[in-house]
């Protein structure tokens, strides 16, 4: 074998650029030729359904299949354009760097090769092809919206046209006469209908007569037998508690409406199918038994509701307060509605397939949209006035405790239901029948859908109060099992709660507006784009992405807080520097960390760092014409959030405010004084000025408890029985133990101090009580004294002179004659001898 020369070598290597760029290049050029053949397959389908709108004529189900189509559309444009962006980049990436490079400094360039330019045609051509294609789905993209926003409007305008337009008024005797006459007409139509049908029957079922009816008893023992067994057994065990709690009753509630409203169904479902199956169903007759499903289910599930909320026969199942008496009233009223409304439902769904007059269709709405306002009107009456007032008599019967008050919205909205049952009632006088019967029939809906949330809401509030609410029980083998606290599983029932509570609450408005052209498919595509694709201006944010860039920041402040703990336990034990720079170094890697963490979060969501460095830099112009004090608030609140001097529940000293730390925001902090008093404090003076902690480094602190005894006391003596009241104290820590110092020899006693440890320094004045009461009872039967300051007074004997002393009346009038000064040589001699006199009678009481 013959070995390769360096030329051959050279010769191989080329040829394999070679086959590779034309291999990438034919690649490329396939996927643009499909992306091209997509393109204009979205392009001829939105051409027909323009063509399609373009018809006068189009009925409610023509515009949803135009709707769903052009969503579909919608969406393959947009995965089309998500497809081609990254090839437009990857393509301007290598055609930028085949640019000829710029000659600044007046040299000529050097000569390019021929493949080089030639290979940059080919990047520029495939480059003008891919903008070429990017810009048509963009543009297919913008066409889709606006053909949906047509649609949308067109259906409005029908929708309007349709609820307003005028007919005959319902008090007009020649409507009464020519829709009764109509009623006669449809019930004829209706009898001719199903005698074709039976005589179809007879002829094409003839031979197979007997396996439609084993089929047909099959279905009914399986309905009857195991489907009434599964669906009724656990029912009646339900029903038959004497004293259900709040979850059995919602689970009785859930169920019930469940069974009454899927039995009907299952029956009528059973038997169309296996008539269909036979194919003994005409195409009228399954029309009208698929309209007739529908009736039967809006009944069912009505009826349910009914039986559930008002329970006439089981009061301890009662989801609502009220008297047996009243409960049974209101059921009858709501077996009224139930009945009218069934054949409003029903006339409307087959007046076209039994051919209905008009005047009869229009009769019958009119008629019953009256009877349902008529009857709303007494049922809330009912409703409201059997209601029992709390805030005047308790209410001491036991089937109106065990029911759930009528909420207070509902008391509060009672004249707006009157104002829509008045409307709904005087609609069909004026002549519009149309407005009166879409109004009673929204009517309807809206209270089976509240009733069904309302039941819902009650199942999922007592499922989680009973196994996530109580102390033992589930929510205890729940903690162990997924290894976190009591708290935490409390915590995620409250935000399951949440989050249930909020898609009914979505699922029930969007079964609420669905008449008034709000579609599931709307609701699903914005919540689509306000989750994965929202748009501000050319910025694109996805709350996804922003989600993900927060668990990629979490994880990546993890894995850095490892490797400072590393650091700190390992590696800087190790070196030789003193305290402080091994501090400075840690908060340095602290520090770092976080932007480290920062900058792989934002690379992840795809920011460019230059955007926020331009946002900072117009910042800091605000910043500088009057934001100092703010910013600076501000940037010291990132500094005790992040360096945590102080934390919430701490108990500090603030110039001459104290108190504990209740909240720590970005500008400021509250304190609450002892006081109750909240002192808000600038986050700038917590880190400019002096704070004392008490408690951070953690709830042990030290307590002084002076003590004074007399000089006739033993100081061992006293010393032993502080230390053993301090050891008998239950605030007092054994470690660090309890000391006791001899203060000082005082002017009235001998002076000690007890030092000792609480493990909570919020207990430290409790403590000092305690302390001072056991230290005053264990002197006191030690027969030690506690004496108080004193001090002692010498009176001295004074030599009195004879004028000084008290005379009688006569020598006094004497004195007053006679008397004269003194000489003063006279009266020192007299002061000292009598302070020589005092002196002396001081030291003889002295010895």
């Amino acid at each position: 074998m013959a070995h390769f020369t360096p030329v051959r070598h050279l010769f191989f290597i080329v040829n394999l650029v070679l086959c590779l760029l034309l291999g990438s290049l034919s690649i490329t050029s396939a996927q643009t030729g499909d992306a091209k053949d997509q393109t204009d397959s979205l392009i001829a389908r939105l051409d027909q359904i323009e063509a399609t709108l373009n018809r006068e004529t189009l009925s409610d189900q023509t515009y949803t299949s135009l709707r769903t189509d052009l969503t579909q559309i919608g969406a393959e444009a947009k995965d089309l354009q998500d497809k081609l962006q990254p090839q437009l980049q990857e393509t301007q990436a290598r055609a930028n760097t085949l640019k000829p490079a710029d000659q600044k400094d007046g040299t000529e360039a050097n000569p390019e090769t021929e493949e080089l330019a030639k290979r940059r045609q080919e990047l520029q051509t495939q480059l003008s092809e891919l903008d070429a294609q990017i810009k048509l789905v963009s543009s297919t993209i913008v066409r889709t919206e606006q053909l949906s926003n047509r649609i949308t409007v067109a259906r409005q305008q029908r929708f309007t046209s349709q609820l307003l337009e005028r007919s005959n008024t319902i008090l007009d005797p020649t409507l009464w006469v020519k829709g009764l006459a109509g009623l006669v007409t449809t019930w004829q139509v209706t009898l001719t209908l199903f005698s074709d049908w039976a005589s179809y029957l007879s002829t094409k079922a003839a031979d197979q007569i007997w396996s439609m009816l084993a089929m047909l008893l099959f279905v009914i023992l399986l309905i009857f037998g195991p489907l009434r067994i599964l669906l009724f057994v656990g029912l009646s065990r339900l029903a038959s508690l004497e004293s259900p709690t709040a979850l059995q009753r919602s689970y009785f509630a859930s169920w019930a409406v469940l069974v009454y409203t899927i039995f009907p169904v299952a029956i009528l479902w059973a038997i169309t199918l296996i008539l269909s199956n036979a194919n003994l169903l005409p195409g009228r007759i399954e029309l009208l038994l698929d309209h007739l499903s529908f009736v039967v289910f809006s009944g069912s599930l009505s009826y349910g509701l009914a039986r559930v909320l008002l329970a006439p026969g089981r009061p301890n199942y009662r989801l609502l307060n009220l008297e047996t008496g009243d409960a049974r009233k209101i059921f009858s009223v709501a077996l009224a509605l139930i009945v009218t409304f069934i054949t409003e439902t029903l006339v409307n769904q087959v007046d076209e397939l039994l051919f209905a007059p008009l005047e009869t269709t229009i009769f019958l709405n009119g008629a019953a949209a009256v009877l349902i306002a008529v009857l709303v009107f007494i049922g809330l009456r009912l409703l409201i006035a059997a209601q029992p007032d709390q805030s005047v008599t308790p209410v001491d019967s036991e089937e109106v405790q065990n029911g759930f008050s009528l909420p207070h919205f509902i008391r509060l909205l009672q004249p707006l239901v009157w104002l829509v049952c008045l409307i709904v009632a005087a609609a069909p006088i004026l002549g519009f029948v149309s407005l009166g019967a879409f109004v009673a029939e929204q009517m309807g809906r809206l209270f089976v859908i509240l009733g069904l949330l309302g039941i819902l809401s009650a199942l999922i509030d007592n499922f989680l109060l009973e196994y996530l609410g109580s102390t033992d029980g589930p929510k205890q083998r729940i903690s162990k099992a997924m290894g976190v606290s009591p708290s935490a599983v409390n915590q995620l029932g409250v935000l399951l709660n949440g989050i249930v509570r909020v898609l009914l609450y979505l699922s029930a408005a969007l079964l609420i507006f669905s008449p008034w052209g709000v579609e599931s498919t709307d609701f699903l595509s914005s919540l689509k784009n306000a989750i994965f694709n929202v748009k501000l201006g050319d910025l694109t944010i996805s709350p996804v992405n922003i989600l993900g860039a927060l668990l990629v920041f979490i994880i990546a402040i993890v894995l850095l807080k490892s490797v400072e703990r590393w650091i700190e336990q390992r590696w800087l034990p190790a070196t030789n520097l003193d305290a402080g720079l091994k501090s400075s170094i840690q908060t340095s890697l602290g520090y770092l960390g976080v932007i480290i963490a920062a900058m792989i979060a934002f690379s992840y969501m795809g920011l460019d760092l230059s955007n926020i460095a331009l946002v900072a830099g117009a910042l800091s112009v605000g910043i500088g014409f009057g934001l100092q004090s703010i910013v600076n608030n501000f940037v010291s609140g990132l500094i005790l959030l992040v360096e945590r001097p102080i934390k919430t529940g701490d108990w500090v000293v603030v110039g001459s405010d104290q108190g504990y730390i209740k909240k720590i925001s970005v500008r400021a902090t509250k304190i609450e004084t002892f006081d109750r008093a909240t002192v808000v404090v600038p986050n700038s003076e917590l880190i400019s000025n002096r704070v004392m902690n008490w408690m951070h480094n953690g709830s042990m602190g030290r307590i002084i408890v002076p003590v004074g005894v007399s000089y006739d006391a033993d100081p061992e003596q006293v010393r032993q029985i502080l230390l053993d009241v301090a050891d008998a104290n239950g605030y007092v820590t054994s470690y660090p133990a309890p000391v006791v110092y001899f203060m000082d020899f005082g002017a009235s006693s001998l002076d000690f101090e007890l030092r000792c440890f609480v493990q909570d320094v919020n207990n430290s004045m409790t403590a000092k009580s305690d302390l001072r009461f056991a230290i005053f009872k264990a002197l006191k039967d030690a027969r030690i004294e506690i004496p108080f300051p004193q001090q002692d007074v010498h009176v001295r004997s004074v030599t009195v002179p004879e004028e000084f002393k008290p005379v009688t009346e006569e020598p006094r009038k004497k004195l007053r004659k006679t008397r004269s000064r003194p000489k003063a040589d006279e009266v020192e001699v007299e002061d000292s001898a009598s302070d020589n006199s005092a002196d002396g009678d001081a030291d003889a009481a002295e010895n």
